[in-house]
């Protein structure tokens, strides 16, 4: 008989660490945060557009066909300007956008719902999902910004709590001992 001790419950405690560390992260999340993050969006979109009006420029000179690199490039530094220089409006209409995703798919939940009724088993549980995402892009339409921060507090608490579990059963996982049995006999 060998004893055998979990040798890696510091990786549980680790992932414990960060996930707390990411919950104090969001539960302290601010719109000037938000509107940073949008900034670096907005520049690396404009980099990226810089990029490629410079690759289709080079490909030009090369006798290339480079129509739709240019005009991916022009689009891309022409958002990213407007990220830059407008970052709420910005974000307003990416979380309007996510918000109408969501209803579409919300009700495309409820028509393959309708359509498949007699063949699924769980048929409450995707109409309780239709309607919760279509109720959710209906929360980011009307109150974009409000909501998104919201929800980020929450996911924040959760993490948090996520956090502190992982820790404590790392240190318990760290004092548990397996016992595996050998079987020296050949059969």
């Amino acid at each position: 008989m060998e004893s055998k001790t979990f040798k890696n419950w510091w990786l549980l405690a680790i992932n414990g660490i960060i996930a707390i560390l990411i919950g104090i992260l969001l539960i302290f999340f601010s719109k000037d945060i938000l509107e940073t993050l949008v900034k670096i969006v907005g520049f690396v979109v404009l980099a990226g557009g810089i990029i490629l009006l410079i690759a289709s420029i080079y490909y030009l000179k090369k006798d290339k066909s480079v129509a739709m690199m240019m005009i991916e490039a022009v689009l891309s530094i022409t958002i990213g300007m407007i990220i830059l220089l407008f970052p709420q409006g910005a974000l307003k209409w990416f979380l309007i956008l996510v918000g109408v995703w969501a209803i579409i798919v919300g009700i495309f939940q409820l028509v393959i719902l309708v359509n498949i009724r007699k063949t699924l088993f769980n048929k409450n549980l995707i109409l309780l999902n239709g309607l919760l995402t279509i109720a959710l892009g209906v929360f980011l339409m009307l109150y974009p910004v409000e909501f998104a921060s919201a929800v980020a507090k929450i996911l924040g608490i959760a993490s948090a709590l996520f956090g502190i579990i992982m820790i404590y059963l790392g240190f318990s996982v760290r004092k548990i001992k397996v016992s595996t049995e050998k079987d020296s006999s050949v059969t």
